[in-house]
């Protein structure tokens, strides 16, 4: 579409054009010049100003507007045109880039980044054809123009050089609001019209895990007041309640009052997974009153003195980064409950349905804007964490071309249908590692950046960046490694070592070792049936409310250090409540489960194989032993020591089909005999079972009525 020009322009450029002193005088070719560009313009299809709007063009003084070489300036109505420019350039060009600034802004609404707004008007003045656009630029001058393209920063005549040279080498499309496409890749322009426009990621906050996520993930953008929310996690000593109001309103000026406290290499710890060069040094003990306020607000994420920002993130780069401070100290954020709630806090104005949903689900929630130097928005965040007082889920959302507070709108209906689709009561399990071995027999390794959080009730939080730990075993017949992920607390008292993840790692990791192979309907009942024991079955230790992880067949091993990690699913919401129902008719704490099967089997071990397993020079008994809380193990007893196994090892160990019933001599010492029933005590869920209902049509639902439903035997978990 073009817009006509108007009649008396193309007769009076004054009409149109109000030149303000003595330009017109001192240049008298300019107003036809004007004119004459505007005629461009709209032939082009712009929307042009005319003389019920005109244009202002007043002669700018020679001070600190401009630099030497800058002829002009622009702002929405006016322009401003320096006497007797010093640049390469006659008045007229100069006035063609600005009335094209102009004319982009009445036609594409602000919606162009700057860079581009600077190539349209660049190749529409006529400044392509100086003869520095043919130099080609050093690689350091393109990496320069990129960082500033990247921050969405104005550009200095170095950087203007350079994208001319490449407009120049490229072409720019005529179009109205058309970005070259060919430059923008070259630039790895992030904010340019066509980029993804709202983007998300959710993800467990014990595990890191991602849940959900949507848009570009990709794109690294500066997260700008979302840095707030680390910086309050470095802070040595915090108010909370203060300053959660604090960082509800993302009150710079208030936050930058508690630097004295502020651990800047806990901030950076915090931010080790985000691409990018950390701000500045670390500041020194007793030097933070006299640094300067740039360089602070560049931890709060500001623009720096370069008007480049400190970081650029990845949308889960930064989820990871957030979910990371949000841990290590969760007392400090609980005040972002009132975002929204408290007249200061920047949700306060958004629509109270949309507030409504963050309150219903009494989130925390930050937001996050990044603006271009003239104000326009170029990036918005908007943080979101459940349940307010210890959250178990993450939320990020990203709108290019907008603030972070224009997300709610947006995210709202994501949040609406995940607070369904992932309730609470079933996002966390605690699960005690290694319980079957001595605590001499294995070590915890970082798999990443780690750090302690604040302790509480004796028990020390650790937490890791990437969420995942090693677990190094030298007990025989274990795994020598494992990869497990979620947050790991250790007691002070007795080194006791508990693992709080999302409850669909743990079921994954359960399934792997119980019934890797089942699938479909099956598959999706014993998962449910893992997930509901793990956040609502008994059999605790009292102490940490945490599962063995040698469970009533619910052994975990997280995942294994060299191989794939477990098939990844995701329990339904439906089946949970279903197994809510039919725990409470039964009056069940615990939905026992177990492989199936009513068959005897029988093995026969050598000696010479359990010798060669066991790497000893001779084994000269085994006997199966039962204590006192129902725990079986097999002694074994070798030339010169002994050692206790946990059946479950000794099954792996030999490949069995469940632990054995009996082992008795056999062969006048040559070897034993083992012999079992099935492989599980037959109560409950039968995978065999599941697994034949599946195949013959039935869905998880009913395989979990016909384990758990009315008319089954007690169901009561054998000791």
């Amino acid at each position: 579409m073009k817009f006509a020009l108007p009649p008396n322009l193309l007769l009076e450029a004054g009409a149109a054009l109000l030149f303000l002193g003595a330009l017109s005088q001192q240049y008298p070719r300019l107003p036809d010049a004007g004119a004459q560009a505007l005629r461009e313009l709209a032939e082009l299809g712009y929307r042009v100003p005319g003389a019920e709007q005109p244009l202002r063009v007043y002669p700018a003084a020679t001070g600190g507007e401009f630099s030497a070489r800058h002829g002009a300036g622009w702002r929405p109505g006016a322009i401003y045109l320096r006497p007797s420019p010093q640049g390469d350039f006659g008045m007229g060009v100069y006035l063609r880039h600005e009335l094209m600034h102009e004319a982009s802004f009445l036609t594409c609404g602000g919606k162009l980044p700057l860079w581009a707004e600077e190539a349209a008007a660049m190749g529409f003045s006529g400044e392509l054809a100086a003869p520095s656009a043919a130099t080609p630029p050093t690689a350091a001058a393109l990496e320069r123009l990129r960082v500033a393209v990247g921050n969405g920063s104005s550009l200095d005549d170095a950087d203007r050089r350079v994208l001319a040279g490449l407009i120049a080498a490229s072409g720019w499309p005529t179009q109205p609001c058309a970005v070259s496409k060919s430059v923008e890749k070259l630039l790895g322009a992030p904010f340019a019209e066509g980029s993804a426009r709202f983007s998300y990621v959710l993800m467990s906050q014990l595990s890191g895990r991602v849940l959900e996520s949507g848009g570009d993930l990709h794109t690294r953008y500066p997260p700008g007041s979302l840095l707030k929310i680390p910086y309050a996690a470095a802070l040595r000593e915090a108010e909370p309640t203060a300053l959660g109001e604090e960082l509800a309103a993302s009150d710079t000026a208030k936050l930058l009052r508690r630097k004295a406290a502020f651990d800047s290499e806990r901030y950076r710890l915090l931010l080790a997974t985000v691409a990018g060069a950390a701000p500045g040094q670390a500041v020194p003990a007793g030097q933070s009153a006299r640094a300067d306020e740039v360089f602070w607000r560049r931890y709060l994420g500001e623009r720096g003195e370069d008007g480049g920002f400190p970081y650029q993130a990845s949308l889960p780069e930064l989820a990871a980064a957030m979910r990371a401070a949000l841990l290590s100290n969760p007392a400090v954020f609980a005040g972002l409950a009132r975002n929204g709630v408290s007249p200061l806090s920047t949700l306060y104005r958004e629509d109270a349905a949309d507030k409504q949903v963050l309150a219903r689900m009494h989130a925390l929630a930050k937001t996050g804007s990044v603006t271009d130097p003239a104000g326009k928005p170029l990036v918005g965040h908007l943080l979101v964490a459940w349940p307010a007082d210890n959250p178990l889920y993450l939320a990020l959302f990203r709108q290019v071309g907008g603030k972070g507070a224009g997300n709610l709108h947006a995210a709202a209906p994501y949040l609406a249908e995940w607070a369904r689709r992932y309730p609470p009561a079933f996002a966390k399990v605690r699960v005690r590692l290694m319980t079957l071995l001595p605590r001499s027999a294995w070590e915890i390794r970082d798999d990443c950046p780690a750090f302690d959080g604040v302790p509480l009730d004796g028990w020390t939080p650790r937490i890791s960046l990437c969420g995942r730990f090693r677990l190094v075993s030298s007990a025989r017949g274990s795994l020598s490694e494992r990869l497990v992920t979620g947050v790991l607390r250790q007691a002070e008292r007795d080194g006791a070592t508990v693992l709080e993840t999302d409850a669909e790692t743990y079921a994954d990791a359960v399934l792997a070792a119980e019934a890797d192979r089942l699938s479909g309907q099956a598959r999706a009942a014993l998962r449910a049936v893992i997930v509901w024991n793990g956040t609502h079955g008994a059999h605790r230790h009292g102490d940490s409310g945490s599962l063995c992880d040698h469970t009533h067949c619910m052994v975990f091993q997280g995942a294994p250090a060299d191989r794939a990690p477990p098939r990844a699913g995701r329990s339904e919401a439906k089946l949970l409540a279903l197994l809510d129902t039919l725990a409470a008719a039964q009056n069940l704490d615990w939905l026992p489960f177990a492989k199936g099967g009513d068959e005897r089997w029988q093995r026969r071990l050598p000696t010479a194989q359990a010798v060669s397993t066991l790497k000893e020079s001779q084994v000269l008994d085994l006997r199966r032993e039962r204590r006192r809380d129902g725990a079986v193990f097999v002694h074994l007893w070798y030339g010169d020591s002994e050692e206790v196994l946990p059946c479950e090892t000794f099954r792996a160990a030999f490949a069995l089909p469940s632990c054995p019933d009996a082992i008795q001599p056999a062969e006048g010492g040559a070897a034993w005999r083992l012999e079992g029933v099935g492989a599980g005590h037959g109560l409950g869920l039968s995978v065999s079972r599941a697994k034949a209902l599946a195949e013959s049509g039935t869905d998880a639902a009913g395989i979990l009525r016909d384990a758990y439903g009315a008319g089954r035997s007690p169901l009561v978990v054998p000791p």
